[in-house]
């Protein structure tokens, strides 16, 4: 899962401003989308779920009490039927079902029965399994299960209470195969209280639809279903498409969904083996008030157009303007650095373009700089070069090494070639515009001792540097200058031996590199004048020049002298800076 979050957030960086702005746009209204369905199906839908469900409880209990009453009044006919004087004398006598007891109880039959619309047929059963009936149609009775004890132990416990049951539990048949709802009871001697009968009083469902006629119509539909999940009666699309249902006898009612908008009720009525069940084709927007969808449409809309407007200001006034501006300073990659002449509004792009646009001006003016330093580098490193390979000092040393090929020892004299070479080797350094400070340090040391063949009694040199330090890139011949002023303008002016020390240290963050001579020294007046002296002559200043534009500083030096004394020029270089690569 972290993996696809993170392809994601790879793709969607990758994307350009529109298609970001795009996407968002689509997740927006993705997402207004699923809040209208939200709304719709959890709080619309659910509250008229629930007023639908209230709806119909109420309604099934409805039903449930149009059946109470319908059998309270089959109770009290039964009753009248039991307490008959005529039913009781067939009962107690002797005469089977052709007798005149038998007749007169037919009678009385009929007469309690007259009412009863829905009455199918009336038995009257003796211990023996004897009986007499009247009946509207041809209805079969199975005189085996009349006289299962099984069948018979729930109703003499009732003790002459009634029960209720479908085709009397299995007893009774139709010949059109219609149930009938049986209410079954004993009866009793009203002396000594012991059963001396049973009576049966089959109804056809007409009772039952009674219940729910009123009720019934439109998208709502009503039936009956026993305690098995079978259809006693009940609409013609209940009965086809719910048949044989599941039926939940441990809850007096519940709910079910099916079907879509389709939603069914049960309802287990009590004291009977009876479920009435409804369903309703709900539309749930004829429950929602116009006004409401009005306002849910009126607020739909405006979200909609309050997005393509958001999107269309986006468009207009930060992708659009930001698209063409990247496509101008897209020319900076061919090498133009051209200036942005788009006319933008005065907002946070229009100030990214005039930033962008004064960014050029100090680039260009930056390089100009760069060319101008690169220019005056080249110029200096030029004039050290030629400088230095004027054929003065060349012919002097090669005249002192020609003497000493005379009047000294062969090693000397190689050693004195050996030393020019390297001096110079060292010096052309490949062309190299910085060298290491060692190599640096080596040029003084071969120049001096070039020195010593002709003022070997003039002065001597020391070293004292810090190894550390010894790699640091620096620029090429900027001690070699200040070395060679140090022994022409320094030590041979005074006419006795003197000495020249070259120090090497780190003092806060700078490369310290200390030139000492005990020479004449100079004035604070004329070190002020040598560093103001106009000309092309090479010394002292042109070496400080060219230090302070490698470096792009001009702090990177200090002289300190006492005339008739001596002189120290500390050149203090910054570590890790330099513009001359």
């Amino acid at each position: 899962m972290k993996t696809k979050l993170q392809k994601l957030t790879v793709w969607f960086s990758s994307r350009k401003l529109k298609q970001k702005v795009r996407s968002l746009f689509i997740i927006i209204m993705g997402a207004y989308f699923l809040l209208f369905l939200f709304i719709y199906i959890f709080v619309i839908r659910s509250n008229t779920e629930e007023y639908i469900t209230d709806t119909n409880y109420n309604m099934l209990s409805s039903v449930n009490n149009s059946l109470e009453r319908e059998l309270t009044g089959a109770s009290t006919v039964s009753k009248w039927i039991m307490n008959s004087q005529e039913v009781r004398d067939y009962l107690k006598g002797n005469g089977d079902a052709k007798s005149s007891s038998a007749y007169s109880a037919l009678a009385s039959m009929y007469e309690f029965t007259t009412s009863e619309l829905h009455i199918s047929s009336v038995y009257i059963f003796k211990p023996s399994g004897d009986y007499i009936d009247i009946a509207n149609g041809v209805t079969s009775v199975d005189r085996s299960i009349i006289m299962d004890r099984s069948w018979r132990r729930e109703i003499e416990e009732k003790a002459g209470a009634y029960t209720i049951r479908v085709n009397g539990g299995g007893a009774f048949r139709t010949a059109s195969g219609q149930p009938v709802i049986s209410l079954i009871r004993v009866i009793n001697d009203q002396q000594t209280q012991k059963p001396i009968g049973m009576l049966v009083m089959n109804y056809s469902t007409g009772l039952l639809e009674d219940t729910y006629q009123e009720l019934s119509g439109g998208e709502r539909k009503f039936g009956y279903f026993d305690l098995d999940g079978n259809v006693i009666c009940g609409d013609e699309l209940l009965v086809k498409n719910y048949s044989p249902i599941t039926i939940n006898t441990k809850e007096s009612f519940w709910l079910q969904k099916s079907d879509g908008n389709r939603i069914l009720y049960y309802h287990r009525l009590t004291n009977t083996p009876f479920t009435v069940v409804a369903y309703e084709d709900v539309n749930f927007y004829s429950y929602v008030s116009t006004e409401t969808i009005l306002m849910i449409a009126v607020f739909v809309i405006m979200t909609a157009l309050s997005l393509v407007l958001i999107g269309l200001f986006m468009s207009f006034y930060i992708t659009r303007p930001v698209e063409r501006l990247v496509q101008s300073m897209d020319d900076v990659k061919s090498g133009w650095f051209k200036r942005v002449s788009l006319k933008l509004p005065n907002d946070e792009i229009g100030h990214l373009k005039d930033s962008y646009n004064n960014m050029l001006v100090e680039i260009n003016r930056l390089i100009e700089e760069l060319v101008v330093k690169e220019t005056a580098i080249q110029q200096a490193e030029i004039e050290v070069l030629q400088e230095q390979i004027k054929p003065h000092f060349l012919y002097n040393t090669l005249d002192t090494i020609a003497y000493l090929a005379l009047d000294k020892p062969s090693e000397e004299v190689y050693d004195a070639i050996e030393t020019l070479g390297n001096f110079y080797r060292k010096f052309l350094s490949k062309g190299s515009r910085t060298i290491p400070l060692s190599d640096e340090i080596q040029i003084v040391e071969n120049y001096l001792k070039l020195q010593k063949l002709r003022y070997a009694d003039v002065f001597e040199d020391e070293y004292d540097v810090c190894p550390e330090l010894m790699n640091i890139p620096v620029p090429k011949l900027i001690l070699q200058p200040i070395v060679e002023n140090s022994l022409y303008h320094g030590v041979r002016l005074k006419g006795e031996e003197g000495l020249i020390r070259v120090s090497v240290y780190e003092l806060e963050d700078r490369l310290c590199i200390s030139v000492y001579d005990t020479g004449v020294g100079m004035s604070r007046d004329e070190i002020e004048a040598l560093m103001d002296t106009e000309g092309k002559s090479f010394g002292l200043r042109k070496t400080i020049e060219r230090i302070q534009t490698y470096y792009g500083t001009s702090d990177v030096y200090e002289i300190k002298s006492k005339k008739g004394y001596d002189c120290e020029v500390i050149l203090k270089l910054p570590v890790g800076q330099g513009g001359g690569h």
